[in-house]
């Protein structure tokens, strides 16, 4: 399967995105300054990036959304092998869009400390395919 010509960047530059959130996530995590939703932003980012970057490096076509069921979706229908620790992706999914702004139609439970560990497990998850 040829890369996707519409898809900027290698899934090295998609992994090193996800790590940068993560890291950022994780020094925002213990400010009291930074909103909780703010930070499980940057976890639910993380989490996309190294799925994307997983899908990238298989050379797959993957669409521009936020929703990581649809992203684990389409690894699932390519036989990628996803453990079951990654399968929860998709808790992350709402702090893509709607935690992002003030008024938001749903409020949103920000859980930092298990946001974190969800993304960690993916970035864990997809580091060693990349690498």
């Amino acid at each position: 399967m040829k890369p996707p010509k519409e898809i900027p960047g290698s899934a090295k530059e998609w992994l090193s995105h996800a790590q940068s959130d993560l890291a950022l996530a994780k020094l925002a995590s213990g400010d009291q300054n930074i909103l909780a939703s703010q930070v499980c932003f940057h976890a639910q980012q993380s989490a996309e990036k190294a799925i994307k970057a997983v899908l990238r490096f298989h050379q797959i076509d993957f669409p521009f959304t936020h929703d990581l069921d649809a992203l684990l979706e389409v690894a699932g229908q390519s036989k990628i092998l996803i453990p079951p620790n990654v399968q929860d992706a998709g808790r992350l999914t709402p702090y893509a869009v709607e935690a992002r702004y003030p008024g938001a139609a749903s409020p949103i439970e920000a859980d930092v400390q298990s946001s974190i560990q969800l993304a960690q497990a993916i970035l864990d998850w997809a580091t060693p395919i990349i690498k």
